[in-house]
């Protein structure tokens, strides 16, 4: 049986195998990674040469805009609703003499529709991670990869399911939304066009004395969130044939424990390419971190929606003191369209964390957002507008 919907004809043949096929697919992930599990499970429980760990957390956060008057669409004031999300993230670790292998899994609740995270894009980079093809949350199989260090113990080889925002760019200040900044202009760099869950592999090596680290990165150029969390669609891209994402970074280590990183990144999918930057400095228990990045079009894109250049900068810091964490960021991003129209992001965000327990911690913070604050509706615009958050993180 076949049917047409305009100029595209279905057979129902096909469809019904593609489905058999995607479902063949997901089960045969879910079981590998349980494998996974048991074995280690299993082997750690024998003595044998694998080491296993694990660990996780639960993440509870409340968001609201105390006054949304500051938020409006296209000149009309938005109702910007309190929100409530929760996440939560296993991670399994199993090591053998050079060999790791790696496996994360999380669920997340997705935004509500009018809630704060909606509208204000950027306030929560935990939420909506885990969104299937119909937009509603799951349980997800976000990282799966074996890593090998070579004989140098200088150089290492990544290779299978991962973030890819977390292989390059790093650093211990401005990096997770689960225990420091959730603002997005902190946890990544906004210049740089990642895709998400990704195939990808990373050969990362330093120099004698570790003053010289370097990284390179290939990735396909869509992840799980582009292909609608379709994993066959997602893997069937590692040829290259829809983009690929490439990566080549620099780190040197200076003197007074500071460290400068460099790098370029090129995504042939969006038709972008870039440069960016990063410093780390510690003083004393005071630790700064500032990323800078410029990017550009090379091409238009089919949709012609693409960003003729992207200029970025942040600067964030944190200080520690027992089992209080203090912290404060700012970051700007700047867009400029083929058309001379010139978009600007202004986020700052400020936040205390008390260490109740080595394994649970509490977190209140204050965010301001002006300026294009959503770019799904790039009519969305704030003027300065405060989101308050409190979380609350138990780990293991």
């Amino acid at each position: 049986m076949s049917f047409q919907i305009g100029n595209f004809s279905l057979s129902q043949n096909k469809i019904v195998r593609s489905k058999v096929h995607w479902k063949t697919a997901k089960v045969s992930v879910w079981l590998m990674a349980i494998g996974i599990n048991l074995y280690a499970v299993h082997a750690a429980a024998s003595s044998s040469p694998f080491n296993y760990e694990s660990s996780g957390s639960v993440l509870l956060s409340d968001q609201f805009a105390p006054s949304a008057h500051s938020v409006s669409l296209e000149g009309s004031s938005l109702d910007v609703e309190r929100e409530r999300l929760y996440s939560i993230d296993f991670e399994s670790t199993i090591t053998r003499a050079a060999h790791t292998w790696f496996m994360w899994l999380e669920h997340s609740r997705n935004p509500s529709e009018g809630g704060v995270s909606s509208w204000l894009g950027n306030t929560n980079e935990d939420a909506a991670t885990t969104e299937d093809g119909r937009g509603t949350s799951r349980a997800q199989l976000s990282s799966l990869y074996w890593q090998y260090a070579l004989p140098s113990s200088e150089q290492q080889v990544l290779l299978g399911l991962a973030e890819v925002s977390m292989l390059v760019d790093t650093n211990d200040v401005a990096n997770d939304e689960v225990g420091q900044f959730m603002t997005a202009g902190f946890v990544n760099n906004p210049s740089i066009d990642f895709p998400d869950y990704a195939p990808a592999l990373r050969y990362q090596g330093a120099t004698s004395g570790d003053q010289w680290r370097w990284r390179l990165l290939l990735s396909s150029a869509k992840g799980l969130a582009d292909n609608q969390g379709n994993y066959a669609d997602t893997f069937n891209q590692i040829n290259g044939a829809d983009g690929v994402f490439a990566t080549l970074e620099g780190q040197r280590q200076l003197a007074k424990n500071m460290t400068l990183t460099f790098g370029s990144w090129h995504n042939s999918d969006t038709k972008r390419h870039g440069v960016y930057s990063a410093l780390y400095k510690e003083i004393g228990k005071v630790q700064l971190h500032s990323r800078l990045g410029h990017s550009g079009s090379y091409q238009q894109t089919e949709d012609d929606e693409a960003l003729d250049k992207t200029h970025f900068a942040s600067l964030s810091g944190q200080y520690n003191h027992q089992a209080f964490t203090l912290a404060a960021g700012a970051s700007f991003i700047g867009n400029e369209s083929s058309g001379g129209q010139t978009a600007v992001t202004r986020m700052v965000e400020c936040y205390v964390k008390y260490d109740w327990s080595e394994n649970l911690h509490t977190t209140v913070a204050a965010q301001w957002h002006d300026g294009a604050v959503n770019s799904d509706e790039p009519g969305v615009v704030a003027n300065w507008q405060n989101v308050m958050t409190l979380r609350t993180v138990l780990h293991w």
